[in-house]
């Protein structure tokens, strides 16, 4: 296969990804288990075709359970500075436990504030 063309499928492949995450975030309420089911469909079909999920995507759905991350209390989200600052993510259906580092910030300097003497 060339170059092109499985860049081609892999495109593809991303969007049906995002398809699916979006059913399942949308559907959770209503059909909680196709919800889950259209999490590890997309998961599969990310693994087949080698796919590296962005982190929004990622970020969407419980790695372990399959649960997507709606607002309807799924999730429970804690901001901890005990090593490095960084946000805990808690499954509500299973318990487990996702920990994002947050980067430092960076100080930005313009050149009118410094002074000149």
């Amino acid at each position: 296969m060339r170059k092109s063309e499985i860049r081609r499928i892999r495109k593809l492949a991303l969007r049906r990804v995002e398809r699916l995450l979006d059913f399942a975030v949308n559907h959770y309420e209503s059909y909680p288990d196709y919800a889950v089911a259209a999490v590890r469909t997309a998961q599969r079909i990310a693994m087949h075709y080698r796919l590296r999920l962005p982190p929004e995507l990622r970020r969407r759905f419980c790695r372990r359970c399959g649960t997507p991350f709606t607002g309807a209390g799924t999730f429970r989200v804690r901001v901890r500075s005990r090593r490095s600052t960084h946000v805990v993510v808690r499954c509500m259906a299973c318990g487990f436990m996702r920990r994002y580092p947050l980067g430092r910030e960076k100080l930005k300097y313009s050149s009118g504030s410094k002074s000149a003497g």
